[in-house]
């Protein structure tokens, strides 16, 4: 590991499979209109070959020149084909290592590892797409006793292994924000079609059959809205499947060691210490049930769309409070909150009633039925008094615990040395009424994650300002909004 390495020859075969893939995302509506067009179809059978070479020759140069080792506290990675790039990650700013193995990797045996570091922004520092599970193993050990990571335990019966069971995965793809993402991506693709097939009058033919089918039989009506939320159901079982199938979860001394997915495996070593906070997210659809997901917020966000930062994908309420003592007790603390005052209800109320008003008065001038949006006016209010009653915190052992709700619930859980910044700000309408908003920073990635409560107590507020100027040595500036 300490002697330049090249990645595996299959390396080649990722490369041009990922750059096909990229390509024909970008051509894919020249194709669809070469369908309907001789002209078109001639081109594409002469220039596809010839892009379908230079991928070939371009991914043998690409790993030729592709380099990694270990150098001097250092992972080097020297890549480029026309230009030279030469790359330097000091071993002590790598926050995880994550290794995968895709349907080409598993083809011949091999992994791909990603590292990423404090601040790498968006994407991993570092990927080597494809390499043996020795040389990962080999990799991982040498960034363990370089200090990247803390050593782990040696009894594997004695780690603390969590699975995510087949009912579980199937309450987890029912209760998903990708049904109504289905949904509404399969209106978006027919609404689009006319403009990469013109002349076929799509959008307009669902339209028309949209107009007869709400004049229609009841029973038809049901039956058609039925049938779309099974197949969606279907397709966010499918998603959720191949996303979270086989996910485990194993507490491994001071690392924690997530590994999850069907088509793709991926392993994710997350070092306890880079954790900054805690998350318990409750879906809308996901509270009816007492369920909740369980993320975490490292400084690393590479790979991060949703499900990269993802402890538990789901499990019951009642049991997270225990899961958080075996899995982080770093960040154990009680889950019940203190509430806003009372007068704060009225600004959660206002905030959602002005919009809908504003809605309601749009859809009664220009939309024929608009009377139905009156509709939004209690379901707004009934939102923000909802907003109202969930919004609390705790102050317990060092921890700060906050808890708000703009549609789903989220209660974030920050050990004092974590947190990067609190200020506590108030508005001219929030000091007449002696509130206030408090604000936490929390390092994530390249940018600060924020977390707000806003109608706090002002004396409650001036007891959270001491409690983090106590610990830290230094009291947070107060800011008038």
């Amino acid at each position: 590991m300490y002697e330049p390495q090249r990645l595996h020859p299959a390396a080649i075969l990722e490369f041009l499979v990922r750059n096909i893939y990229k390509l024909v995302q970008a051509m894919l509506p020249l194709l669809i209109l070469a369908l309907g067009n001789s002209g078109i179809r001639r081109w594409l059978v002469i220039l596809l070959p010839i892009m379908l070479l230079f991928f070939i020759a371009y991914g043998a140069l690409y790993w030729l020149r592709y380099l990694y080792y270990v150098h001097e506290n250092e992972l080097r990675l020297e890549f480029g084909v026309i230009v030279r790039k030469k790359r330097y990650i000091s071993l002590e700013r790598i926050q995880t290592v994550q290794v995968s193995a895709g349907i080409i990797q598993r083809m011949f045996g091999l992994v791909k590892l990603q590292v990423e570091t404090a601040g790498g922004g968006s994407k991993a520092e570092l990927s080597l797409p494809a390499i043996s599970r020795a040389k990962a193993d080999e990799l991982q050990w040498v960034l363990q006793n370089a200090g990247a990571f803390k050593p782990t335990a040696a009894d594997q019966d004695d780690l603390m292994k969590f699975r995510l069971t087949a009912p579980a995965l199937l309450l987890l793809a029912s209760t998903s924000n990708s049904l109504g993402v289905v949904l509404a991506g399969i209106f978006a693709i027919i609404s689009q079609l006319d403009e990469i097939v013109p002349g076929m009058a799509i959008w307009e033919r669902v339209e028309t059959q949209a107009t007869n089918f709400f004049t229609g039989h009841v029973s038809t009506i049901i039956l058609v809205l039925a049938s779309l939320l099974l197949i969606a159901w279907l397709l966010s079982l499918l998603g959720n499947i191949i996303l979270y199938g086989g996910f485990s979860l194993i507490r491994d001394g001071e690392n924690l060691k997530i590994t999850r997915g069907l088509l793709e495996k991926k392993q994710l070593t997350i070092p306890v210490r880079r954790i900054q906070a805690v998350r318990l997210v409750e879906g809308v659809l996901r509270q009816p049930f007492g369920m909740v997901s369980i993320k975490v917020v490292t400084i690393s966000n590479a790979g991060e769309k949703g499900e990269g930062n993802v402890l538990m994908p789901i499990i019951a309420w009642s049991k997270a409070e225990d899961f958080l003592k075996q899995v982080v007790p770093e960040f154990v603390v009680n889950l019940d909150t203190e509430q806003l005052p009372v007068r704060s209800r009225f600004r959660y109320i206002l905030v959602n009633l002005i919009p809908a008003v504003a809605m309601v008065l749009a859809a009664l001038y220009f939309i024929p039925y608009g009377y139905l949006s009156l509709l939004l006016l209690p379901l707004s209010v009934g939102l923000g008094n909802m907003q109202y009653r969930d919004a609390g915190f705790k102050l317990q052992d060092g921890i700060i615990l906050t808890r708000s709700r703009t549609l789903g619930r989220v209660t974030t859980i920050v050990p004092r040395p974590k947190i990067q910044s609190l200020s506590v700000t108030w508005t001219y309408f929030q000091a007449r009424r002696k509130l206030t908003t408090l604000q936490i920073s929390i390092a994530s990635g390249s940018v600060d994650t924020r977390v707000k409560l806003v109608g706090m107590d002002n004396t409650r507020s001036l007891d959270i300002s001491q409690w983090f100027s106590r610990l830290s040595g230094s009291r947070p500036k107060p800011a008038v909004q």
